[in-house]
């Protein structure tokens, strides 16, 4: 895969994680209209996949801002270190670590991409 192409690849990803963040802002904002609906004894459970659904948007959040970091040729470290969520950026960081350790990556099949190598 060419530079060129992996950029585009990337830029088309972070275009479908926006999307698909937006969907998820709307299950978000109809669990809770759902919790405002049911039983004082069923709500904590309700608010619970409320803040299930919040969380999944901001790590898709995340992920759509590195995809779109590194399609503008950004430094992947640089990226990482710019992610808000400390999980996510533990992850991807120990990614790297390992590419840097000259750790054995996994061996990919061709047609796959991989990000971080």
């Amino acid at each position: 895969m060419t530079p060129s192409q992996t950029a585009a690849l990337l830029s088309a990803l972070s275009r479908e994680l926006a999307g698909m963040t937006r969907t998820v802002q709307g299950l978000e904002d109809l669990v809770m209209a759902h919790a405002r609906l049911v039983a004082p004894a069923d709500r904590a459970a309700v608010l619970t996949r409320a803040q299930d659904v919040d969380s999944l948007g901001q790590r898709m959040h995340a992920l759509r801002q590195l995809t779109e970091s590194l399609a503008e040729g950004r430094p992947v470290e640089a990226v990482v270190d710019a992610i808000p969520l400390a999980d996510v950026a533990g992850l991807l960081r120990r990614a790297i670590l390992a590419r840097d350790a000259g750790e054995a990556a996994p061996r990919v099949a061709a047609g796959d991409l991989t990000l971080f190598d």
